[in-house]
């Protein structure tokens, strides 16, 4: 008889934390898609959205009584409830950070990464000491408590040994990929790229560089708007029509404000495009638009975005560190962290030598190919049969 895996479908949601439309919310729809559909006579799924995980009308009726403390409630009491009546012998949590603490049956979390702790002055600043320090406790809880992790990147599982002593041999490493939608033949000729900005209403003149992902500290968006600023010193007199698109779900983001407010210190309110948030199914052609895809972020789990645009036939700037060398390879260019000179002699390089956007390009499209979701899956059951394993010892 096939054992029942429990697989929380929440991060596909709209309106599940910050999971949908971002890397956690692919993940979990490219990988419960390929899982689903694998032959597997010892395992069975139950993908469980908030139909089962769920709050009820009168539940969220009590828990809006409640001045704070509403998600915290939720998922550390009442989320427990839900999930000892479901018919699985294991569940798996695609972010440890949607794990309670104390689960009535054996779970697996997925750990993204461990950003908080690496960088914790960028993200305790604005908030109370006590409610940094608290959500921290839970989600390490969480990870202690489980039966059994699943990371997305060497680096990722390197931090969780340094930084919480986790034993090798409850880590499994499974990479992300991206779907075959962003999986490009060729990269987009000068053509091509002109009616797919049409398409969208982009600038048609170039060279155009595109930043796809979140504004949060990590990300450094705000040293790529001044590194864009001091290209376009150098290149403007050049490369006149040379723009940044910025791509992504960050209007309600609190750090919103201050990135306009740097746009606009920087006289680039003319020469910086906000494009917001882009569905999946438009981003591979949005990618194929851009001559020239930045992503300045500090640190990453994995890096989606970087693959996605490599996998599009786009050349990539990104910063060397965390995961990211593990993505691109070790031919691929990248530059270094903070470094305001790196990042705009990388840039103006990849624009003006076309033989080093081929070889970028080519070295991407082949890269890209490495990675798939199918794999992905496959390593994740074997994470499956191997934690189902130990808990029956």
């Amino acid at each position: 008889m096939a054992t029942a895996i429990g697989l929380d479908l929440r991060g596909t949601e709209p309106g599940f934390k910050a999971h949908f439309g971002r890397g956690t919310g692919r993940y979990v729809t490219e990988l419960v898609r390929e899982l689903t559909q694998l032959e597997l006579p010892d395992l069975d799924f139950f993908p469980a959205s908030s139909l089962e995980l769920g709050a009820g009308a009168l539940t969220k009726l009590f828990q809006s009584l409640f001045p704070v403390g509403r998600t915290t409630l939720e998922q550390q009491l009442l989320l427990p409830r839900r999930i000892k009546h479901l018919p699985v012998e294991l569940f798996h949590f695609f972010a440890h950070g949607d794990a309670p603490v104390r689960c009535p049956l054996p779970y697996l979390v997925t750990v993204l990464d461990l950003i908080p702790l690496r960088f914790p002055e960028l993200y305790q600043a604005d908030r109370p000491n006590w409610r940094f320090r608290f959500a921290r406790y839970l989600e390490l809880e969480s990870i202690k408590r489980a039966s059994g992790i699943l990371t997305i990147s060497e680096c990722t599982k390197r931090d969780l040994k340094e930084i919480l002593g986790i034993a090798d041999e409850r880590i499994f490493v499974t990479p992300l990929a991206v779907s075959k939608s962003f999986l490009a033949t060729a990269p987009a000729n000068e053509e091509q790229k002109i009616r797919l900005r049409e398409e969208f209403s982009l600038p048609t003149m170039g060279p155009n560089l595109l930043y796809v992902g979140g504004i949060d500290p990590r990300k450094n968006v705000p040293f790529l708007i001044q590194a864009f600023a001091e290209l376009r010193r150098q290149l403007g007199g050049r490369y006149p029509a040379l723009r940044l698109l910025l791509a992504g779900r960050y209007e309600s983001d609190r750090h919103f404000p201050r990135l306009r407010e740097e746009i606009a210190k920087l006289d680039l309110e003319a020469h910086v495009s906000l494009l917001g948030f882009i569905p999946d199914e438009q981003l591979p052609r949005y990618y194929q638009a851009a001559d020239l895809v930045v992503f300045p972020s500090l640190y990453e789990g994995f890096g989606l975005p970087v693959l996605e645009a490599m996998a599009s036939g786009v050349p990539v700037l990104a910063g060397s560190n965390s995961s990211i060398p593990e993505v691109v390879g070790t031919e691929y260019p990248l530059a270094e962290d903070a470094n305001l000179c790196s990042w705009v002699t990388l840039m103006g390089e990849l624009i003006q030598q076309p033989a080093l956007r081929t070889r970028c390009q080519e070295l991407g499209l082949q890269r890209a190919n490495l990675f798939t979701w199918r794999m992905t899956a496959e390593r994740t059951v074997a994470a499956y049969r191997y934690f189902l394993q130990q808990s029956r010892i």
